[in-house]
């Protein structure tokens, strides 16, 4: 079943059965993450390098239309 079916369905359901299929697909997601974003402070470190890569240009940002986009090849 291709992505964009399954989210039709799920998104039928009624809310608490979304939020409980949220909750145990981001605990998969979750789990594949590498262990050093576990820690805060790596977390806030790659958010600084990543946004200090931004702002001197060696960074180029996504619009609202590229960021969709994207999302929805990922979802296909």
């Amino acid at each position: 079943m291709a992505t964009h079916e399954l989210f039709a369905q799920v998104a039928r359901l009624p809310s608490e059965e979304r939020r409980f299929l949220a909750e145990i697909i981001w605990e998969t997601v979750d789990a594949d993450l590498p262990a050093q974003w576990e820690n805060d402070a790596t977390i806030s470190a790659e958010v600084e390098r990543r946004f200090a890569a931004f702002k001197a240009g060696r960074e180029k940002g996504l619009s609202h239309d590229e960021v969709f986009a994207a999302a929805k090849v990922l979802a296909a």
